[in-house]
């Protein structure tokens, strides 16, 4: 595994990935990373990230936190290899991952598994976009109370959409 955050945090470059038109294109915004999705030239999809409704807590935000990310080479088949970035970082009590990488059902498609450990009752957990002027919000099927706990989340965005592959609900609002 190679680190990428091995430059200040001022002078970050941005990290991409990519699989067919799509690409995640991860800026370094403050204290973590943010990240677009892009088909072609057009950027598709926003992460919010921060505080954001319904909690405007930092302890909860709109979009996991990731302050480290790494590249790693994934074996896909006999000997093909493909890249995956994954990212960790901490709101609160609240300890994040992520894996991001090429969705292994879907050309052209990126699929991001999310965990994070819990150990206070979340008032907001998930994943947040603006596309247009519309927020997506993925939150996990979860609906235990036990703590701690790590609540797991995972989807795909491409040409097509955003879709739940498992553990997650998506809803849609006014941005």
């Amino acid at each position: 595994m190679e680190p990428h955050d091995v430059q200040s945090p001022t002078s970050r470059p941005p990290v991409q990935l990519a699989t067919g038109p799509t690409a995640a294109v991860f800026t370094w915004n403050g204290d973590r990373w943010a990240h677009r999705i892009t088909t072609g030239e057009a950027t598709i999809w926003t992460s919010l990230d921060g505080p954001c409704p319904p909690a405007n807590d930092p302890r909860w935000p709109a979009s996991p936190v990731l302050v480290e990310l790494s590249r790693v080479s994934v074996p896909r088949g006999d000997e093909a290899v493909s890249q995956a970035i994954v990212g960790v970082g901490l709101a609160g009590r609240s300890h994040f991952s992520a894996s991001i990488a090429s969705d292994p059902h879907d050309a052209g498609v990126i699929r991001f598994e999310i965990a994070c450990r819990l150990h206070d009752p979340p008032v907001w957990i998930g994943s947040t976009y603006r596309q247009g002027d519309r927020l997506f919000r993925l939150t996990p099927l979860d609906d235990s109370t036990t703590l701690p706990r790590t609540v797991v989340w995972a989807y795909s965005i491409g040409p097509t959409g955003m879709t739940s592959v498992s553990g997650a609900a998506v809803s849609t609002s006014p941005a």
